[in-house]
């Protein structure tokens, strides 16, 4: 019993101390570039030894590969909440207020792009932040065809394009957040609601 509960001890530290370096990590990438941010000063920011970095993570694209890991455990958590929802409409409204709150983030725009800079010049990368992408514009559209078949959402929807426009608008936002001043998230919150209603119900103005 004791070795059972240090081992649930030792898990729990081990991905809270994971969790700490991530954080600090991605702390560095937005505010002075990957290839600027050097694994020391992430260690300062994580207040760890070089030595345990290490263990934890042997390079930063080791790094960037969990960054990468951890959004898709966000994406898995929306496209979950999607799929519960008898209405995917309302399912998107109610999630948005959540999703603008990470999208306006300063610093999560500023990551963003840094590692889609950084994609475009890795291709081990970009490939797993595409496959996230994908995962996430499927999930999106299997839903959308689904209200479809539940007349909650327009029949004569192009699925894709509108997911298209979508994820774009979501880009578009994490972009602008990182260096221009923003309307409240409440306002922003409240357009895009009126945007997918419109858009996804066919509704006119």
């Amino acid at each position: 019993m004791e070795d059972s509960t240090m081992r649930t001890r030792d898990a729990s530290l081990h991905k809270r101390r994971k969790s700490e370096i991530l954080a600090a990590a991605a702390k560095c990438f937005a505010a002075r570039g990957i290839h600027q941010s050097s694994m020391q000063e992430i260690c300062d920011a994580a207040k760890i030894s070089a030595g345990a970095l290490y263990r934890y993570f042997e390079s930063k694209d080791a790094i960037i590969f969990a960054l990468a890991e951890s959004e898709k455990t966000a994406n898995a958590q929306l496209i979950a909440h999607l799929n519960d929802s008898k209405d995917i409409v309302e399912g998107i409204c109610q999630a948005l207020p959540e999703i603008v709150s990470v999208l306006c983030d300063e610093q999560y725009g500023r990551l963003a792009i840094e590692i889609g800079a950084e994609a475009s010049r890795n291709s081990a990368i970009a490939k797993v932040f595409a496959s996230n992408e994908d995962e996430l514009r499927r999930a999106f559209i299997n839903a959308l065809k689904l209200g479809q078949d539940r007349n909650t959402v327009d029949r004569n929807l192009n699925v894709e394009g509108a997911v298209f426009m979508i994820l774009a608008l979501f880009d578009g936002i994490t972009s602008r957040s990182a260096f221009s001043q923003n309307p409240s998230r409440k306002q922003i919150v409240k357009s895009m609601e009126r945007f997918i209603r419109r858009s996804l119900r066919g509704e006119q103005s």
